[in-house]
């Protein structure tokens, strides 16, 4: 058999992923990335001053990422993870109540005595979250084409019925919006319930030295033709020709196979002037329909003599929220906090996200940090900026619908033009890898060809 040639478009976990199995397959593999660094959005920001690592896109991974759990020791960075806290405040218009989701009985124990619901809506909440936790070996949460049967409504729309107002809005929404960022009504309940059934008794982690260092690893020996932005993909016959601009100037090259591992909005321009017997009309329709979200993520520098106890501050209660989640990091930095400091980080919706679109640096941070004060005021006066993150395709969004689409989607992944994503199976580390995988099957399954 001809070794053939792929290219493998963008350089974030899912391509760099796409990359790795590629070649471990024996394929000739080349990677155009249009920025100087992998990660796409699994970015990470480092302090030119202070040995501080901020992550600006993924943050985080759990104990049930069963794919990258398993690529750590490969990969090298088994040691080079921190396990964060599991303990939280709810901020609502009553006071703050504290949150112990560290394991199934501390989180059990919490619910049973948030003091923001009565009797009957803890009982009703816990035998919700009950029958969502026997669903976990019946699910693969990454795999739409398993979750489309709960793909019918919305979060918030089967929270309600099945607990009620009042526990939807102290406990519901704060599994959603500060992590995903979306307003639950806008997001499918197949999302949720998949999510929770693994969540009881996870642990989270992150990377005190960057996420970054993820699709680095994945990369291995290859390396990307970084600067390279792709803006074309032509047709040459049965293969693809691939356009693309660099310092150097324009530049065509033709490849058996194509993986476009961007984000959706990205994949639909690359392959606008491909045929429909390349390309088809269904294929089309669902890449320029797939939806993100915006997000900003500001972090501050603040003095505290003694690290907080909880790693999260949601919002709770009824109403919107310009503040999704406020993150605290002293954990991850043990240097820091034996100097008494510690890092904030802000999370906003995408609708208060977008009022900060083309404002200055300066002006963001001061405003952010107002309400910051105003949101969690035990917080102090004083805070250093650090660094703003303005995403405006953070998060690939997840509506009611969405999962079915996908999982036709799916079904027409070809040999020639292999597509990748977190958009594809989950927004998150774990979805984007899976995605890797369902493209690079597509890849393969023409190999004889």
């Amino acid at each position: 058999m001809k070794k053939r040639n792929v290219a493998v478009i963008g350089a974030g976990v899912s391509g760099a992923m796409s990359a790795r199995l590629l070649q471990q397959a024996g394929y000739t593999v080349r990677v155009f990335e249009k920025e100087m660094t992998p990660g796409g959005r699994a970015m990470s920001w480092r302090d030119p001053n202070r040995d501080i690592v901020l992550d600006s896109g993924a943050a985080f991974f759990t104990s049930f990422y069963e794919r990258l759990i398993a690529l750590l020791p490969e990969l090298g960075l088994q040691d080079g993870v921190h396990r964060l806290s599991r303990q939280f405040d709810f901020v609502s218009p009553t006071g703050i109540d504290r949150f112990n989701a560290s394991n199934v009985w501390a989180s059990a124990w919490s619910t049973l005595w948030l003091p923001t619901l009565g009797l009957a809506d803890k009982w009703r909440l816990t035998v919700y979250l009950a029958k969502i936790n026997a669903q976990r070996k019946k699910l693969d949460w990454v795999s739409p084409e398993s979750l489309c049967h709960l793909d019918d409504r919305s979060v918030a729309d089967d929270a309600i019925e099945q607990v009620g107002e009042a526990a939807y809005h102290a406990f519901i929404r704060q599994t959603i919006e500060p992590f995903w960022f979306m307003p639950s009504e806008q997001v499918s309940r197949a999302m949720f319930v998949s999510m929770m059934s693994n969540s009881a008794g996870a642990s989270f982690y992150s990377f005190p030295g960057g996420i970054d260092q993820l699709p680095s690893r994945l990369l291995g020996d290859l390396e990307p033709s970084f600067g390279a932005e792709v803006h074309a993909l032509l047709e040459d016959g049965e293969r693809t020709k691939l356009c693309w601009r660099d310092a150097d100037g324009e530049h065509e090259e033709v490849f058996d196979s194509i993986v476009c591992a961007t984000t959706a909005s990205v994949a639909a321009k690359l392959c606008g002037s491909l045929s429909a017997k390349r390309y088809d009309a269904e294929q089309r329709e669902f890449l320029e329909g797939q939806s993100y979200c915006e997000n900003l993520h500001v972090a501050f520098l603040i003095n505290r003599e003694q690290g907080h106890p909880v790693s999260l501050v949601v919002p709770a209660g009824v109403g919107e929220r310009d503040i999704v989640a406020l993150g605290l990091c002293g954990e991850r930095y043990p240097a820091l906090r034996a100097e008494g400091k510690e890092i904030v980080s802000l999370y906003f919706s995408p609708k208060a996200s977008r009022r900060y679109i083309g404002q200055s640096d300066e002006w963001t941070f001061k405003d952010t940090w107002a309400r910051a004060l105003a949101f969690y005021p035990s917080l102090p006066v004083d805070a250093e900026p650090l660094h703003v993150a303005l995403r405006e395709e953070a998060i690939p969004e997840f509506g009611v619908g969405q999962y079915k689409k996908i999982a036709s989607f799916q079904r027409l992944q070809r040999p020639d033009l292999a597509f990748a994503g977190d958009y594809l199976a989950g927004a998150c580390i774990e979805g984007a890898l899976a995605s890797a995988e369902r493209a690079v099957a597509a890849i393969l399954s023409g190999k004889s060809k």
